[in-house]
């Protein structure tokens, strides 16, 4: 996987940078996908971070947005359920919230294969 991310992330640097569009397409394949297992999730989150962390650093969307994108990204039925976990671990969540991306990567990893955990938990300000 490491390799996997690193050749992206070099095609990446060696092409166009990436633009809001491309993102946005990205988003709405996903968003009609299947994301089953983890390696799904996985697969939907380091192609966005290629593209969506590259616009962040260079001031074309800011973090708030980069967390509603990927969110976008994802189906909704796995959003009901990230919603559904965080809710029950943090009292302050409410399900109108949109997760910070590392929080809604784990949320989903928790909720789908409960034996991994990736990032620690935190609540959102």
């Amino acid at each position: 996987m490491k390799r996997k991310i690193i050749e992206a992330y070099s095609k990446t640097l060696l092409e166009d940078k990436p633009t809001v569009a491309q993102l946005v397409k990205l988003i709405k394949r996903s968003a009609k996908g299947v994301i089953e297992d983890e390696e799904d999730l996985d697969t939907y989150y380091q192609k966005f971070w290629i593209m969506a962390a590259n616009l962040v650093e260079v001031d074309i969307i800011n973090k708030k947005q980069y967390d509603k994108y990927f969110w976008k990204g994802l189906l909704q039925k796995l959003c009901y359920a990230i919603n559904d976990y965080l809710e029950a671990q943090d009292t302050n969540f409410e399900s109108d919230q949109i997760p910070e991306v590392e929080i809604a990567m784990e949320a989903g990893i928790m909720r789908q294969f409960p034996e991994k955990k990736l990032f620690p938990m935190h609540s959102s300000t």
